[in-house]
This record gives C-alpha cells, sequence and structure tokens, in this order.
C-alpha cells in the first residue's frame, strides 16, 4: 500500500499542489507569527528599557519622598546584590556663546555596564561640575572634549517677585552614542554627576535605581528582599508605612512590560491579531483540503474499486488516503514554516535599511517552539480534514463503482446533514459572540479566553454553512443565474446546470468562497487593527514635535523667530503656537456648589488651527470662546457646567464647562479667552504636526534650525514611528500572504470543475449530438464557471467582513475603543480577480469538453 499511496501522489501532484498551498500558509502564518513575536518581544524589552542598560532589575520608589543617593548607595548590602546605582533625570538647557540647546540629564551610573550610551570619545565624568556630552548636542553646540558649557537654570527670588536665570559652568568630559535609543526623544542625553543632576532638578532626594545581581543570584529571592530593604530606609527617614509599601523591585522584563503597556495598552495585543488569523488561515486551509481530497477520492472510484476486488480491505484504503495526507502535511508544512521564515527574515533584512532610531536583530532566532508548533498543527489539520474523505473511500462498493457512469444525482441535501449545519452554525455563533463578550466585558476584560472562545466559534459557524452550503448556495446562484438566463440559451443552460446538481454547485462555488472569505476576513482584520492601532497612537502621542521657545524676566519669548525657522524645515506641515499660564484660582460649578481647584494650568490655542497639527482632532471638540474644556479622567470634572476664574488683577471671568476624554493634559481654552484670563500672556510653546518619510531626521534638523534660540525641542514622533513600525511589520505579513489565497481559490475551482466535467461526461456528448456547438459548450461552462465565482465572492466577502469585524472585536476589545474598517480596495480587487479566476478555471475543462467526441463519450466501457 506504501508503494501505492505514492504512485497515486505522482500521479495527482497537480491537485495536491492545492491542497499543498493552503496548508503552507497556515503554517507560514504561525510560523512568521512566532518568529516575529520573538523579534517584538526582544526588541520592545530592548527599546523600552534601554535607559536600563545591563542592569537585571529596577528599584521603584515613585510615590515616596525618596533617598538620598547615599542611602540608595547602601542598599548593595543586601545579600545577591552587586551593585544599586541611583537613577535621576532632569530637563535642562545647555549654552555655549550665543548658542543653546534643551536636553535630557542623567545621572552618570555606578558601574559603567549600566550606562544606557557609549563613550565615543573622552571619559565618563568622575567629578562635580564634569559632564558627557550627546555627540549630536555637542555638535550643534560647538562644543568640544576639554571644553566647558553652561548649564542654564532659574531660581525664584521672593523679593523680587521674578524668577532669575541661573549658570553652572561644567567641563565636558566625553562625546556619547546612543545605540540602542534609550534617549532617542532627546538625541542622546548629557551625564552628569548625581549631586549636579540632582542640583539642577532642584532636590535632593532619588526615586529609582538600576540594580545588578551577583552571579547566579536569584531574583525572585533577592528582589523582594532589595523592596523590603529599601522600604525600611525609607520608613527609618520618616517615611510613613503606607508610602513606603509602594516600594517595588521589578525585573528588567517586568519593566518593559509595564512600561509597553502604559504605551500601547497590552503588549500582546499586536500578537493576538496574527495569532488569531493564523489559526483561523489553518482551519480554512483544512476546508480545502477536505474538498481537494474528496474531488481525488471522487476521481479514484474505479482505482479504489479495482483495489478492493483484488483484496484490498476497507482498513488499507483508509489509511492509504491519511498516510497521503500525512505526507502531504508534512511537505506542506515544512514548505509554509520555510517560507515563513525567508518572509521574516527578508523583512529585517529591508527594515535593517533604516533609520528606525531602536536597533533590530539581523537573523531571525528559529526556536523548537517556531518548527515543531507550525508543524503539528499542519500535519493535524491535514489529516484531520482528510479523515471523512478516507471514510467515503472505504465506502465505494467494488462491482458497482466498476460500473459505467450514470447521469449525476440530483438529490440536494439530507435532514441529517441540516440539523448537523444549523447546530454547528448556532453553537458556533453563540461561541464566536460570547468570545466578544469576554473579550471586552468588565473591568478586565480577557482577549486570551475570549480567542479561546472565538476561534473554535468562528471555526464551527463556518464550518456549519459549509455543511449547509447545499441548502443556500443553489438558492442563492439560482437568484443570479435568473438574470443570467436572458442572455442566451448558454446561459440558460448553464443556469439551469447549477440547480440540477445542488450538492455539485456548492461544492464547486465553495471552493471559491473559502477562498474570497479567508482574503476579505484577513484583509477586514488588517484594516480594522491599523485602524484602531492608529488610533491608539494618535491619542497616545497627540503632536508629532513640541518646542519651548526660551522665556525672558519680562514674561516674552522668542517663539515668533522660533516658529519662522520651524516652520522653514523640511518635512514640517504645520505649526500652531501655544500660551500657557497659572491660574491662580479656579472655582468649579457643581451642582453641590462651587469647588476650588488652587493654581491650574490653563492653555489657549486656536481650535481651527489646532485640527491641523493634532492626531486626533477631537481633543479639541467642544473649544469655543467662552469655554473651559477639561479631561473626563477627573471624577470631579465630570459633573461641572461653569468655572469661575480669578485673574491677576482680583477680577473674574465666567467660563462654561466641557468635558472630553482624552484632552492634552492641561484645561484648554481658546486664543481669545486666553487673552481674556491673562492679557499679557505670551505664547512660548509650538506644537508641530510633521509630514515625513524619516521623522527622526526631521527632529534633528528642527534642533539644528532652534540650537541657537534656546529652544527646547522634544519628539513623540521617534516613539510614534517606532511602534507604527512594529504593526507594519507585522501586518504585512498577514496583507502580504493574502494573493495566494486567491491562487488557491482558483485551483480549487479548477479541480471541482473538472470533477464536474467528469461527471457529466455523457451529458455533454448527448448535447453535442443534439446539435450544441463547441462555442456553446464553452460558453456553457464559462458562464456557469462566472455564476459560481460571482456566488463564491459575493457570499465570501459577506462571509469575510462579519468574521473579520467578529475578529477584531475579540483581540483588540482589551486594547480600547475598536476602529471597525472595511478595506474596499482589497475586496474590490478580489471580487475582480476571483470573477477573472472563475472564467479561467472553467478553461481546461471546457478544452476537455469539447475536444472529447460525442461518440465516444456516448461508449460504454
Amino acid at each position: 500500500m506504501f508503494r501505492l499511496t505514492f504512485a497515486q501522489m505522482r500521479k495527482s501532484v497537480g491537485k495536491l499542489v492545492s491542497a499543498g498551498i493552503a496548508i503552507a500558509i497556515g503554517t507560514a502564518f504561525v510560523a512568521a507569527t512566532l518568529l516575529a513575536g520573538n523579534i517584538m518581544t526582544s526588541t520592545s524589552t530592548d527599546s523600552v528599557a534601554a535607559t536600563l542598560a545591563d542592569a537585571d532589575a529596577h528599584l521603584d520608589l515613585v510615590g515616596t519622598v525618596g533617598l538620598s543617593p547615599e542611602a540608595i548607595t547602601s542598599l548593595d548590602a543586601t545579600a545577591g546584590v552587586a551593585v544599586v546605582s541611583p537613577q535621576v533625570q532632569t530637563y535642562i538647557n545647555v549654552r555655549r556663546g550665543e548658542r543653546e540647546v534643551g536636553t535630557l540629564a542623567v545621572s552618570a551610573a555606578a558601574d559603567p555596564r549600566l550606562e544606557a550610551q557609549k563613550l565615543t570619545s573622552g571619559a565618563w565624568p568622575a567629578a562635580t561640575n564634569e559632564v558627557a556630552l550627546p555627540a549630536a548636542v555637542a555638535e550643534r553646540l560647538g562644543a568640544t572634549v576639554g571644553g566647558t558649557v553652561d548649564i542654564v537654570g532659574y531660581t525664584f527670588d521672593e523679593a523680587k517677585g521674578e524668577s532669575e536665570e541661573t549658570t553652572t559652568t561644567v567641563t565636558v568630559t566625553g562625546l556619547l552614542d546612543d545605540p540602542s535609543g534609550a534617549y532617542v526623544s532627546f538625541d542622546g542625553a548629557l551625564v552628569g554627576q548625581v549631586a549636579d543632576v540632582l542640583a539642577w532638578n532642584g532636590g535632593s532626594l532619588v526615586t529609582s535605581a538600576l540594580v545588578m545581581l551577583d552571579a547566579g543570584a536569584d531574583p525572585a529571592t533577592v528582589l523582594p528582599a532589595l523592596a523590603d530593604a529599601a522600604r525600611a530606609e525609607l520608613v527609618a527617614a520618616g517615611t510613613s508605612d503606607e508610602d513606603a509599601a509602594q516600594v517595588r523591585a521589578l525585573t528588567k522584563q517586568q519593566y518593559a512590560d509595564e512600561r509597553i503597556a502604559q504605551l500601547s495598552g497590552d503588549t500582546n495585543t499586536v500578537m493576538y491579531v496574527v495569532l488569531a488569523f493564523g489559526a483561523l488561515a489553518l482551519i480554512v486551509a483544512g476546508l480545502v483540503i477536505a474538498n481537494t481530497f474528496q474531488v481525488l477520492v471522487a476521481q479514484r472510484t474505479r482505482t479504489l474499486a479495482l483495489l478492493r476486488c483484488v483484496g484490498a480491505t476497507k482498513k488499507q484504503l483508509r489509511a492509504s488516503v491519511l498516510l497521503e495526507a500525512g505526507v502531504l502535511g508534512t511537505l506542506a508544512s515544512l514548505t509554509g514554516i520555510l517560507v515563513g521564515a525567508i518572509g521574516v527574515q527578508t523583512l529585517l533584512a529591508v527594515l535593517g535599511t533604516r533609520d528606525l532610531g531602536v536597533p533590530l536583530p539581523r537573523t531571525i532566532e528559529v526556536t523548537p517552539a517556531v518548527v515543531l508548533v507550525p508543524l503539528i498543527a499542519g500535519v493535524v489539520v491535514t489529516v484531520l480534514a482528510a479523515f471523512a474523505p478516507a471514510r467515503g473511500a472505504t465506502r465505494v462498493a467494488p462491482l458497482a463503482a466498476l460500473r459505467p457512469a450514470d447521469a449525476p444525482s440530483v438529490r440536494g441535501g439530507s435532514t441529517a446533514r441540516l440539523v448537523l449545519a444549523v447546530v454547528l452554525t448556532v453553537v458556533g455563533g453563540a461561541m464566536l459572540a460570547g468570545g466578544i463578550a469576554v473579550a471586552n466585558v468588565g473591568e478586565e476584560p480577557q482577549p486570551e479566553i475570549g480567542l479561546l472562545l472565538g476561534i473554535p466559534g468562528g471555526a464551527l459557524s463556518f464550518v456549519g454553512l459549509i455543511v449547509g452550503s447545499v441548502f443556500w448556495i443553489p438558492a442563492v446562484a439560482a437568484g443570479i443565474g435568473a438574470l443570467l438566463s436572458r442572455t442566451g440559451a448558454s446561459a440558460r443552460l448553464a443556469s439551469a446546470n447549477t440547480l440540477r446538481n445542488p450538492r455539485r454547485t456548492a461544492a464547486t462555488s465553495t471552493a471559491l468562497l473559502i477562498g474570497v472569505t479567508l482574503v476579505a476576513m484577513m484583509s477586514t482584520g488588517a484594516a480594522s487593527a491599523r485602524a484602531t492601532f492608529n488610533d491608539q497612537l494618535d491619542s497616545q502621542f497627540a503632536v508629532d514635535v513640541l518646542v519651548e521657545a526660551s522665556g525672558s524676566s519680562d514674561g516674552s519669548s522668542n517663539l515668533d523667530t522660533v516658529r519662522e525657522k520651524v516652520a522653514a524645515v523640511p518635512g514640517v506641515a504645520a505649526t500652531v503656537p501655544v500660551t500657557s499660564t497659572y491660574v491662580d484660582k479656579i472655582e468649579l460649578t457643581l451642582p453641590d456648589g462651587p469647588v476650588p481647584l488652587g493654581s491650574t494650568e490653563v492653555s489657549g490655542i486656536d481650535p481651527t488651527a489646532a485640527r491641523t497639527v493634532l492626531h486626533d482632532p477631537r481633543k479639541v471638540d467642544g473649544l469655543e470662546d467662552g469655554v473651559l474644556l477639561v479631561d473626563s479622567s477627573r471624577e470631579l470634572h465630570l459633573a461641572a457646567t461653569g468655572a469661575v476664574v480669578t485673574r491677576a488683577d482680583g477680577t473674574t471671568l465666567d467660563l462654561r464647562v466641557k468635558v472630553i476624554a482624552g484632552g492634552l493634559g492641561t484645561h484648554m481654552v481658546t486664543a481669545t479667552t486666553m487673552k481674556q484670563i491673562a492679557p499679557d500672556a505670551t505664547a512660548s510653546t509650538l506644537f508641530v504636526r510633521l509630514d515625513s518619510d524619516n521623522p527622526v531626521r526631521t527632529v534633528d534638523d528642527i534642533r539644528t534650525q532652534v540650537q541657537d534660540l534656546g529652544a527646547w525641542v522634544t519628539g513623540a514622533v521617534a516613539e510614534r514611528a517606532m511602534f507604527e513600525q512594529v504593526i507594519n511589520v507585522l501586518l504585512a505579513v498577514v496583507v502580504g500572504l493574502l494573493a495566494v489565497a486567491v491562487v488557491i481559490a482558483l485551483i480549487g475551482v479548477t479541480n471541482t470543475l473538472s470533477l464536474s466535467v467528469l461527471e457529466r461526461q455523457r451529458e455533454n456528448a448527448t448535447l453535442r449530438a443534439i446539435g450544441l456547438s463547441r462555442k456553446q459548450l464553452r460558453g456553457t461552462l464559462a458562464i456557469e464557471g462566472l455564476l459560481i465565482a460571482i456566488v463564491g465572492t459575493l457570499l465570501g466577502v459577506v462571509l469575510g467582513l462579519v468574521y473579520g469585524w467578529s475578529g477584531a472585536a475579540t483581540v483588540l476589545g482589551s486594547f480600547g475603543d475598536v476602529s471597525y474598517a472595511v478595506p474596499w480596495r482589497d475586496i474590490a480587487l478580489a471580487l475582480v480577480v476571483s470573477v477573472v479566476a472563475g472564467l479561467l478555471a472553467s478553461v481546461l475543462p471546457a478544452r476537455r469538453a469539447v475536444r472529447t467526441s460525442p461518440v465516444e463519450a456516448l461508449a460504454v466501457d
């Protein structure tokens, strides 16, 4: 039987290729997802935790008053701890001559291995008033190793009632590079001694530290002990037990997971998207395989009958079909793994040529899971898909199968088939709805459980629809066929053929239905995921670049000059000035009476202009003259209907209050209202929108343009670009494989139309004998293929949209509000390609039909 099995596989290579491609796509999805997941995990961890350098853990005292640098350092006495290095950072301005640059200052680490940046020349600062500068900052300042720069600060003189500028001269000991992108938003960070950075920050206590453990130390044991030691130091310094309890010692991975969760809502969301689609691809591929094996078994009816006549048992025939499926599944799965690996490696190579601001690995990491999971999944799905056809092979009656082929059966589906289809569809639909609910409802949605319900539910409901296709696909085909019947005799005959054998029509249309559903589902899911992620990024990174102009003692700023230079930078699309001031007293009007807010920052902006720079224009919805826009994140604001603002001269201004979700971080008013609140306030901040292929370089160009004006530039666009790139890379894995699904559909339709021609060989011969020309026969088969293609495509698009939206709701529910998108371009392309595929699929069967003479076809074997 082994030799016979392999011999039959060689004879059916063409049809097995379609099934092999189907399963290879599914395994390629899974393999690519696992590989991309490894890259995403390592890259995200490395990027977000880059400031930790080679630290094993991060000690977090945020929420407490902090400890002195000496107390932090003394924590290295904890068993298993090698180094505890205080970590301090603050924003400063650095000046040399007439040039001034805003940058981030961080404290020097107690161990060189804890430095996130690398020296390119000189040495690390070893004493007070020594600093190492990022090379880009030094270049803009014209500073060199051994030279000096001034650290610019401001102190408030209570006697004069105004801020006075202070400068501290420091020596440049070295120049730095930031290869890991730890401080990509600031083009690197200045490094100084802990005491210096604390002084520049106006404090004396430290609230975070980097931790290195002894070799072989167990973090699960050492880190709790370290946290307890820090709590004891805090309590001894006078901190309350409640505040001290907030101390945490996190591993590097835990720190990265928390940071990514803050930035994107969920570290695994994108992985859920692609894994869900990969699992569905395998399930749909299983349906294609089952359909292909049914065709193969039907075409081998005479061969199987002969085998039964010469002594082959049912068990041997079943084993032969399952062995064929196992071999096919193994070869196709290995091919899919290889394709997935090559695809991800190619993407890495392409991305390696771009300046993303974060380092990417040069090669993929092939773990055992990357090989075993897709291989096992592919083989299991293939064998399970072939199980029903294998059973069908054992039911071939030896003598009955050797008789001449009769006219095809015109029976539809049985009652048992209808009941099974309804049960599968209803139960699967309920599970799918339950998965959506679990992933979206509750204080803590659980997408993992939602997927465990949603994927099997979607699969069951789709299988139910396929099982019941014999009942509803012919009905749809009849409706469309009635329209085509008016075009001539060939069209009427083709339309009648689709109704004469419902099973054959359903089987043929299902081949295309599966492929189009896969395309529409993947496109819809990917488009919805992209739209949802973009909405979240728009909310998280509202503005590409912020530019703070330098101020003077009289309250004026040079923002107009800064804005002119920024607007001239290539890649800058729009700029909008923002005026901010602190109001000593604001009272909110609530039903229970006025509630004072105390000193509060209020920002003024032109709402029309703001919409040109904000990624999410909804952040200024409702902003108009006489309105104070507040954020709904503060519970106190929800019931507020008005506000009374007390101005500097003691007079008051009544404003209406409008509450929005996710504001810009401060209370907002229009520029006109700001003039009424603080007539002397001048704009000092610039919102900048970029339109650039290389936003990181554009931010650098902006810094260069304003370096002589004392402006401080921060570019959240760099982080946004990083997250967008990760999203685009992973979704490209999905979208890039959709074209192959159309190939599967084309081969599937060709297979089933070929079987249809074989079944109707005598019928076609009879039509030829009574006067149907070859051209008319070709036309009949072409119209039949077109009709089947239209039915399968339209139904596939509808099902694809439903399943795509359902998958997006299940996977993305915990991420935030899901944006349901319709990929019109992909759907239009699928419609065109599928219709053309249906016509092309009829070419080979039509050629075979017209080449067979009526006498030959009607002859009895």
